[in-house]
């Protein structure tokens, strides 16, 4: 059997002119290798650089390139307001820095020199009326106007460092814990003025711990 094979060497010379059809896909690669980096390089344009101000997600969340900060060192306490508005902020530096929650900026107010302990984190308490901050100021607890930063009252009753405030807005007391094993109660009597209303506390022992020396 034999096999027969014809080769037509005869060409169109206008055919001769087209490309074959392995060029016309190494061309079409070419193309898309170009789109492709373009569309990278777009992409690049598109991403704000770290010189780049982000805008927050959500006006009360800051993002890791946009942290609010306005203490030199540890934070030690915080609590919102009553209406959770504000949030307070203690911190290691001694300072108490009063922060808009809706907008995530310092408030600016200068609130008077204070002295923190370090060692604790420390519990604030906030009344609504009038508008006060109680902070433990190592073994005095003190009271800040809290739209002023003016001090309202130092309260002296703990032999050692203060670590929490609790205010009870319906007994109207003020509860203060120490590390020398009591709790004091502090009750609020309204003393008017000429400038009005203030309220002021007076110390009484509500309930001090027993010594772990004593066996019940």
């Amino acid at each position: 059997m034999i096999n027969v094979f014809i080769f037509n060497f005869d060409q169109d010379p206008l055919n001769s002119l087209q490309p074959s059809s392995s060029s016309k896909i190494y061309s079409a690669q070419q193309r898309t290798g170009k789109s492709k980096k373009q569309s990278h390089k777009l992409h690049k344009s598109q991403i704000p650089g770290h010189g780049h101000i982000q805008q927050r997600l959500h006006p009360g969340l800051s993002s890791s390139q946009n942290c609010a900060t306005a203490h030199y060192g540890a934070v030690t306490g915080l609590r919102t307001t009553t209406d959770g508005m504000y949030l307070l902020s203690s911190g290691s530096d001694s300072r108490l820095r009063l922060w808009d929650i809706d907008s995530g900026c310092n408030t600016l107010v200068n609130f008077e020199a204070m002295r923190l302990q370090t060692s604790k984190p420390l519990q604030l308490a906030v009344t609504e009326d009038p508008s006060l901050v109680f902070i433990p100021c190592m073994a005095s607890i003190k009271a800040y106007n809290l739209w002023s930063g003016m001090t309202f009252q130092t309260f002296r009753g703990h032999y050692e460092p203060v670590n929490c405030c609790y205010c009870s807005a319906q007994e109207q007391e003020l509860y203060t814990g120490s590390n020398d094993m009591q709790i004091l109660v502090w009750s609020s009597t309204p003393a008017f003025t000429e400038m009005g209303s203030h309220v002021y506390y007076y110390c009484t022992v509500l309930h001090p711990a027993v010594s772990p020396e004593i066996s019940l």
